[in-house]
Order: structure tokens, then sequence, then C-alpha cells
């Protein structure tokens, strides 16, 4: 136990603690602060946002017929307030508009009306029209979901075109945006990079640095012997997990800024724009997000020692290491992160490559293991 403890403090030294807060700041910059920032990003997106914080505590994630023409009722409340803006403008009167419905039905080819419109837009009336603008894309898009979703069971076939048919069926409908799952996807898998990469400068040298100062023979013929491998592999595996539940806890604690814990308990189908495999509520969603990136980030680990273990030198050792992240950015990070049960990818995709993943991590976990129990110094 002592000799865990001595790696385990030599893995976290504090000139790799201070290049992992420089690269953790730099990536947060690079990667994470955008979505912090710029959430929602854009007009009307701000005001659809504000509207679903407004309407989910009232409604829930299923709006009757009922509470669609209650919906439809906030909606003309706040018509009024534009309509009194354009009738009590005298340029609006000298266009010939008296309300909001004048206002949006404009036609481009009337000489001055589209520079009226964008002035109201960027200029006096620019939180109300934004604003209608949110009302009545929702409205809209979940008055018309019966037909999209027809028109995806005529466009489709096989298990999309069964799940589109059970919507239908069961009249399961969206109302909400994906404003909210959007930006969380985005999140999550610039996060899982900035985790990965973490993982990667932390172990890329645990055994490296012994073998390029001819070490390994010593340590192996010491009291301890070759047990000094597993040791390290654990204090390491160990060191992984401090680093990883450290890095989602901040992570994760800073995405809540967002403003996002009115969404967690509506369902999957609830959002427009993307659909699931599995129905299951935000907060499941992110929550198996986090599961798989912390489990991929174990198989960085690995992959980082058994790297660490077999490469010969610093050249290959980088190397080896920018291919390895080519793959999880290119690959994992996209299909088994951001659109890990995206109805577009096949429904098996992520439990079986995630399943492929987690064996060849074990074999070759295996593999470097017995290779170090066998290996002879003496040649």
């Amino acid at each position: 136990m002592q000799l865990f403890w001595l790696e385990f403090k030599k893995i976290f030294s504090w000139k790799l603690l201070l290049l992992l807060g420089v690269v953790n700041f730099l990536l947060f910059n690079l990667l994470l602060s955008f979505h912090l920032e710029h959430f929602p990003n854009g007009r009307p997106q701000t005001d659809v946002f504000a509207i679903e914080q407004k309407l989910i505590p009232l409604y829930g994630a299923e709006i009757s017929e009922e509470e669609l023409q209650e919906i439809k009722s906030m909606y003309e409340d706040r018509v009024k307030i534009a309509d009194e803006l354009v009738a009590n403008d005298p340029e609006a009167e000298e266009l010939n508009l008296a309300n909001y419905e004048d206002l949006v039905a404009y036609n481009d080819a009337q000489e001055g009306l589209s520079e009226y419109f964008d002035q109201l837009l960027y200029g006096k009336g620019e939180q109300i029209l934004w604003e209608l603008q949110g009302w009545e894309g929702l409205i809209e898009n979940y008055e018309f979901q019966a037909d999209s979703l027809a028109a995806q069971v005529a466009q489709n076939t096989g298990a999309q075109k069964e799940y589109f048919q059970n919507r239908i069926d069961n009249e399961v409908y969206s109302f909400y945006s994906d404003t909210v799952t959007m930006n969380f996807k985005d999140y999550k898998t610039n996060m899982a990079i900035i985790i990965w990469i973490n993982v990667a400068i932390l172990l890329s040298l645990v055994y490296f640095r012994d073998t390029r100062a001819k070490l390994v023979p010593l340590q192996y013929s010491s009291q301890h012997g070759r047990n000094v491998y597993r040791t390290k592999w654990w204090a390491s595996l160990a060191a992984t997990t401090t680093l990883v539940v450290t890095l989602v806890a901040v992570y994760m604690a800073l995405y809540w800024t967002n403003g996002t814990a009115s969404h967690l308990q509506l369902p999957l189908s609830s959002f427009g724009w993307y659909d699931h495999w599995y129905d299951m509520t935000f907060l499941q969603y992110m929550l198996l997000s986090i599961g798989l990136i912390v489990l991929f980030a174990f198989g960085v680990a690995v992959l980082s020692l058994s790297l660490s273990t077999i490469a010969p030198n610093a050249v290959v050792l980088i190397g080896t290491q920018i291919l390895l992240f080519f793959v999880m950015i290119a690959g994992v990070s996209t299909y088994l992160i951001r659109d890990m049960i995206l109805l577009w990818n096949a429904p098996l995709l992520t439990p079986l490559a995630t399943s492929l993943f987690v064996v060849v991590i074990i074999v070759l976990a295996w593999l470097i293991w017995k290779r170090e129990i066998k290996r002879d110094f003496m040649n």
C-alpha cells in the first residue's frame, strides 16, 4: 500500500498539475466557454428558451388541446403589445400598417416596408417582435406535428418508420424546441474531448519515464518484483478516477449555470428537431452521457498506459497518441457521445460499439500484463 501511495503521488507531481491547469484553461476557453457565454445562442432562441421556462412548470411535457388554447391566449396577449407598438408609430401609419398582423404580412415589393420591419426588429420593437417569433415557432411546429410525423413514415423504412408510426399511434407530439438539447450535445462532446486529453497527459509517461531511465530491471529485481508494474497500474487508474471525477464535477457545475434545470424532467420526445431511439428524460440522457464519457476516459487511460509501456521512444509515443486521439475525436466523440442514441444512427451502434471497445480494452490490458510478467531483461 505504501508503494501504491508513492506511485499515486508521483503521478500527481506539481509540474504535471500545473500543466493540466494550463491545458484546461486553454481548452475551456477554446471549446467550452462559447456554449456557456452564448446560450441561448442568438434570437429568437433566447426568447424560445424564456418561453419554455415559463410554460414547462405550467404544462409539463404533454400539451392537450385545451392547454394549447391557453398557450395561444398567452400569445395573443403578447400580440396586443405589438399591435399598440405599430398603432402608435407614425411611420407605420405612413406605410398603412394598422397592427402586428399587417406588419408580418408585409410585401417586400412595397417601398420602405422591409426597412421598417428590420428597424422594428433590431430597434425599438426588438424584444416583443423576437418574442412573438418564438411563440409562433413553438405553436406552429406543434400544430403541424402530426403531418410531419406522417411525412416521416412515408419517407422512411424499417425501424425508423416503425418509430414514427408508434409516435403517431400513441399521439406522442413534441412541443418544445431543441435549444437546450443541442447546447448540451455540443457541450458534452467538447467536455469529453477535454477530459480524455487530460487523462492521456496524466498517464502517458507513467511507464515510459522509467523505461527511458532504465529503471525497470531494477524495479523488477526489488522486493516487490514485478508487482511494481501492477501497483503502478492500479495507482494510475486511481489517479484517473480522481482526475475524471474532479473534471466532470467542475465542468457540469459550470454547465448548470445555463439554467436548464427547468428541462431536466422532460422526455426526449417532447423536444423537436431531433429524434432518439430511447425516450428517456433529459436528466437520464445527461447521466448516460456522463457515464459514457467516464467509461471512455478509462479506455483512454488503459490505452495510454499500454502505449507508455511498449513505446520505444518519445517519437513513437507521441505519434501513437495522435492517432489515438484522431480516432477518439473523429469517431467516438461524434457517434458514441454526441449522437449516441440518435435515430439516424443504427439502433445497436452505441451498445455494440461500446461493448466492443470495453472488450478490446480488457484484452489489451491482459496482454500487456502478461507481457510484463514474462518479459526477459537478460537479452
